[in-house]
């Protein structure tokens, strides 16, 4: 089992070069700060920045806005609807965050509350393709988190869309200002990362998924801030029985294969029928898409047709622990009690991986690379931490004080005794 898991694992030697390509970038930056940022910018996106008109003016937001309610306001509507789900979600997790309060016997209490972060900086993917959805999944649930700023940045292009824009594409722009995010900037990869870290808006948390670059900068900024979670080069598992559609299937896997050629699909059935099925329709659907290249890189490298019974199935799905996860069969809710590990679950054959990209309601950033085996998808509670709260009446210091200066003594600790005792012994 781990053998096949780990065949499915990126190239050790890219990673390697990913991990000391990154950590230059992040050494100049932290040594250089906003020059280096620039510098980056136009070695590996081509674009020479200004440093005197970074923001994208809030002007450049709203007339993307007005311009595509003109031109394409069925677009608009259905942005407005993702947004719409996203923040329903979003809300109903805030709801669940409770803070608790419990009673102590002298009147006293102990407890913890959840408290926003101060500053958050977003990371909205622009390299192959734009992603306004990515925009909303991680502005909403820090917006209902009640973050004081959120600063989001984007890739820029060569390629110019609206003034001061820095190519970025206007429906990406029309989604900040329907957001009401008034902080973009055309800043990308590794270096956009660092500068949220090091830079002026020196941020609590960086959120939101990459490429390896963008996932390898996050790991490395551990400590400097936090992170969501390590959202690299996506993944979908799909378990499908005989009853299973193979058109739908070969669709579903292309639909994550063209992300990136370091994105990984794999499909596992016991049906072996049902394999070849969507084995031709693959070879029929990658040839004629008008994504060929990707998919080719991708599926090609990382993608699988499984065959495998149910235990040794679910003991694939466990041990990969993958971002997302499809149950195309008849009877998924017997399946899900035995499935903890994946970052995202799709439960029966009409619930296509898609429909949570583009907001059905739970969000789209989720842990990738085996994490989803300790960590969550990206949420309200990412951009909240708890804070303990003590509150203790006099009656309470007293009677907890003997048995705090009795372990206090056993370990040695003199003066966490004595300051206990102080309290115990004191009677106003």
């Amino acid at each position: 089992m781990p053998g096949w898991v780990a065949a499915l694992a990126r190239n050790g030697e890219t990673e390697e070069d990913t991990r000391k390509a990154v950590t230059a970038i992040l050494a100049d930056v932290r040594r250089d700060g906003l020059k280096a940022v620039l510098d980056w910018t136009s070695r590996l996106d081509g674009v020479a920045l200004d440093p005197a008109a970074l923001r994208i003016p809030e002007a450049a937001l709203q007339t993307a806005r007005a311009d595509l309610d003109r031109r394409q306001p069925d677009l608009m509507a259905a942005l407005r609807e993702m947004i719409a789900n996203v923040r329903r979600f979003a809300e109903g997790q805030r709801g669940c965050l409770r803070d608790l309060e419990l009673p102590l016997p002298g009147g006293g209490t102990v407890g913890e509350r959840w408290c926003p972060l101060k500053t958050a900086g977003v990371y909205i993917p622009g390299g192959r393709a734009f992603y306004p959805s990515t925009l909303a999944m991680t502005v909403i649930p820090a917006q209902v988190a009640g973050v004081g700023r959120i600063v989001g940045v984007t890739p820029p292009k060569p390629q110019p869309t609206l003034p001061g824009a820095w190519g970025v594409d206007p429906l990406v722009l029309a989604c900040a200002a329907e957001l009401g995010l008034t902080e973009l900037y055309p800043f990308g990869g590794a270096q956009a990362l660092a500068w949220l870290a090091y830079g002026e808006p020196a941020v609590d948390l960086v959120a939101g998924p990459g490429n390896r670059f963008v996932a390898e900068a996050k790991r490395q900024l551990i400590g400097t801030c936090g992170i969501d979670a390590l959202a690299g080069p996506t993944e979908l598992l799909v378990i499908a029985d005989d009853g299973a559609d193979p058109a739908w299937l070969a669709e579903d896997l292309m639909a994550q294969a063209e992300h990136d050629p370091d994105a990984a699909a794999v499909l596992v059935s016991a049906d072996r029928a049902l394999l070849k099925a969507v084995e031709a329709q693959l070879q029929n659907r990658v040839t004629a898409s008008p994504r060929r290249t990707i998919l080719e890189q991708s599926l090609g490298t990382h993608g699988r047709l499984v065959c495998a019974e149910r235990d040794l199935a679910i003991a694939l799905a466990q041990t990969w622990a993958p971002e997302h996860l499809e149950l195309c069969v008849r009877d998924p809710e017997a399946w899900l009690p035995s499935l903890t590990a994946a970052g995202a679950v799709f439960i029966g054959s009409a619930s296509a991986e898609a429909f949570g990209d583009y907001g059905a309601g739970p969000n789209h950033v989720l842990p990738t690379d085996r994490s989803a085996r300790y960590t969550s998808p990206l949420g309200v509670a990412t951009f909240l931490k708890r804070q303990s709260l003590l509150r203790l009446s006099a009656a309470d210091a007293a009677t907890m004080a003997p048995w705090v200066e009795k372990l206090a003594e056993a370990e040695g600790l003199t003066h966490h005794g004595r300051s206990a005792g102080l309290r115990g012994h004191h009677h106003p």
